[in-house]
């Protein structure tokens, strides 16, 4: 019989692409008990807990079909010739034309992208632009017309049209020049302009070459590109103001994740593909009801042990608040509108979802526009799909996920529960999980663990440890780091700050300090004993992963043949049929029981003065008559424990790893 193993997985959306080979290397070994992720990972976890679920229940190649994903999601599909993992991203309506645009930018280098998007953005703007430049032209054809008396007016219209063009074309030549940082082409060119205005002037009007006529030149030029940069602004201003409608009517994301009415047949979004997936690889129909948690469970008691159990976190940004998914019991209900859902889920999930939402028990939920809402199903009766889908709303790429939930704290709700009216229920506004916790390394952590949890964590590259081309499975390789001592990974490199330039540098400062909220809860796990030994490091180049949409079939390979590198050596150092015999699994117990064991004894013998006092067991109330005899036996052993400190004269946290843990009560997510 296989061993048992949890897995946690990291997001970051096209990053997981590493997964699939690394799960299905893995469970060659292992069979996963719990999986859990954020983001990228939690589509990641759902495919290898329903594969799992697959495996036990009749589709013994489910884990084949999750290692063929890679090359699935690398396919280039027709008729636009990009791979089906760019088109499983689609926009919606109305932020396609923006959506279109930005995507531009994909697989450039930074400069490079900026000129391919303002490019874009004048070609979405083309009516615009002209017209301006007529305006503009129209402006200053009675100063050309001055200089020539006898010209027409349509001929010096043409003129300042030329003059017009001119200044545009020297324009784009120097936005490109400052883009690549060529200073001293636009320099040049800066006085190259009214040179060759005054030489158009001249040939144009038939004036001789003077100053006068250059100085005329010259203002028509700092008019041109003072008017230039004007419309510039101008069409910016107009390409964002439409954008942030286009996104504010759809969840404030580009994509809901549906399939666009006007897409290919045989191409679809990102979250009808997966609710399809996801049920092939449980073994269940494609096109039927999804597959649930309490499917994987094997029952329907959130408070049972679970055949399988999977997690992910999603971020209540309106409360300020991250949730693991499954809720937990007791927490308030959440409501949905079967409208709203609609455009975010699948016809097959939104019927389920309608016939086992919960009933409402007493008065009715309305939303605050009147719509009557259904309860969400909690636990057992929730799609597998929903919370990878909620988990996965990256911001602006995804759209946000809207639920509701009753503030008991206002007067109004009281109010109508006093007169049976119909309850008020506040919108709450789901996003990506990765916002609160982007690497929940706190999943399935006990203090004695019965089989490894394996963490597989997305970096930078090292910059002194780059990765090596052909890759090779080794530390050295650059692309993959797990410590092989408890000595290894006590470090964390990090980049130094470009202070070199006002601007880069307070942009850099204040995106260092956004990530920091972000990810302080998780880094600061990376290099604690007990932890850093089974998190598996995998470095990505900038052109990898990410918000790398379309990314190139050579680089959809290198990363799934990263993940099979990290598969490789987890089992290696994990599992007793590696080349390591089991020996990092054998060490990961010895230093998780000495961590152990360095905090319970002396926190014991911290609460035995208190314990001696009795005066606990005067506070025991609410309890039946064997749960009172249970909890007295407890306060005695631990005021036992707290003395043989004082038996033997030695505490057992000098030979707990360091740092030491603390003992504290943290409330589930």
């Amino acid at each position: 019989m296989k061993k048992f193993c949890d897995l946690v997985m990291k997001g970051g959306i096209t990053s997981g692409v590493i997964y699939p080979k690394l799960i299905a290397r893995l469970a060659t070994k292992y069979q996963f008990k719990n999986i859990g992720g954020t983001s990228a990972g939690a589509i990641a976890a759902a495919a290898c807990a329903a594969a799992q679920y697959g495996h036990l229940n009749g589709n013994p190649a489910a884990f084949d079909d999750l290692n063929n994903l890679p090359e699935l999601l690398a396919h280039k599909d027709e008729p636009n010739e990009s791979s089906m993992l760019f088109n499983l991203f689609q926009p919606g309506v109305n932020t396609r034309r923006y959506y279109n645009v930005l995507t531009r930018g994909l697989n450039l280098q930074a400069g490079d992208a900026l000129l391919s998007i303002l490019e874009g953005i004048a070609g979405l703007f083309a009516g615009t632009l002209c017209i301006g430049l007529l305006l503009g032209s129209l402006l200053f054809q009675p100063f050309v017309a001055s200089l020539a008396p006898g010209t027409s007016s349509g001929a010096a219209a043409l003129i300042s049209l030329g003059l017009m063009l001119m200044a545009a074309g020297f324009m784009a030549f120097g936005i490109t020049g400052l883009v690549k940082k060529r200073i001293g082409a636009v320099a040049i060119w800066t006085f190259v302009l009214p040179i060759l205005m005054t030489v158009v002037l001249k040939l144009s009007t038939g004036q001789s070459l003077t100053w006068h006529l250059f100085g005329c030149a010259l203002g028509i030029s700092v008019f041109a590109l003072i008017f230039l940069t004007l419309l510039l602004l101008l069409i910016l201003a107009l390409f964002a103001s439409g954008m942030l409608k286009a996104l504010h009517g759809n969840n404030y994301g580009f994509c809901s994740g549906r399939t666009a009415p006007d897409a290919p047949e045989q191409s679809q979004g990102l979250t009808d593909w997966l609710a399809r997936y996801l049920n092939t690889l449980a073994n269940l129909p494609s096109n039927g009801r999804p597959l649930t948690f309490g499917d994987l469970w094997g029952h329907s008691d959130p408070l049972k042990p679970r055949l399988i159990n999977l997690e992910v976190t999603t971020t209540a940004i309106s409360q300020q608040m991250v949730y693991g998914i499954p809720f937990r019991e007791k927490l308030p209900p959440f409501y949905y509108d079967p409208q709203e859902w609609a455009a975010l889920f699948p016809d097959s999930v939104m019927a389920y979802l309608n016939a086992n939402s919960y009933p409402i028990t007493g008065l009715p939920v309305h939303s605050s526009s009147g719509k009557v809402l259904r309860q969400l199903a909690r636990s057992a009766d929730l799609p597998v799909i929903v919370a990878v889908r909620m988990s996965l709303s990256f911001p602006l790429l995804l759209s946000a996920i809207p639920l509701y939930a009753i503030d008991w704290s206002r007067e109004a709700s009281q109010t109508s529960k006093r007169e049976q009216q119909p309850v008020i229920a506040n919108r709450v506004w789901f996003s990506d999980g990765g916002i609160g916790s982007n690497m929940p390394l706190h999943m399935f952590d006990t203090p004695l663990p019965e089989h490894p949890t394996f963490a597989i964590n997305l970096k930078s590259e090292h910059p002194d440890y780059p990765i090596q081309t052909p890759e090779i499975a080794d530390n050295s390789g650059g692309r993959i780091y797990l410590p092989m001592n408890n000595t290894g990974g006590l470090q964390r490199f990090w980049f130094e700050p470009d202070d070199q330039m006002p601007l880069g540098g307070l942009l850099g400062f204040f995106t260092s300090m956004l990530n920091t909220m972000q990810s302080w809860r998780d880094e600061i796990m990376f290099t604690y004993p007990g932890f850093r030994d089974r998190i598996l490091q995998i470095s990505v180049r900038p052109s990898e992963g990410g918000l790398n949409l379309n990314m190139p079939d050579s680089s959809i390979q290198a990363l799934s043949r990263a993940g099979e590198m990290a598969a490789d050596r987890l089992i290696d150092h994990f599992h007793p049929d590696g080349s390591g015999a089991g020996k990092g699994w054998d060490n990961h117990q010895q230093i998780r029981l000495r961590t152990f064991l360095g905090l319970i004894q002396p926190a014991s013998t911290a609460m035995e003065p208190s314990l001696a006092s009795g005066a606990w067991n005067a506070t025991m109330t609410g309890y039946g008559a064997s749960q009172l005899s249970i909890a007295k036996d407890v306060l005695a052993l631990l005021q036992q424990m707290g003395t043989l400190q004082a038996k033997y004269g030695v505490s057992l946290d000098t030979k707990a790893p360091k740092p030491q843990p603390q003992l504290k009560v943290s409330p589930k997510i």
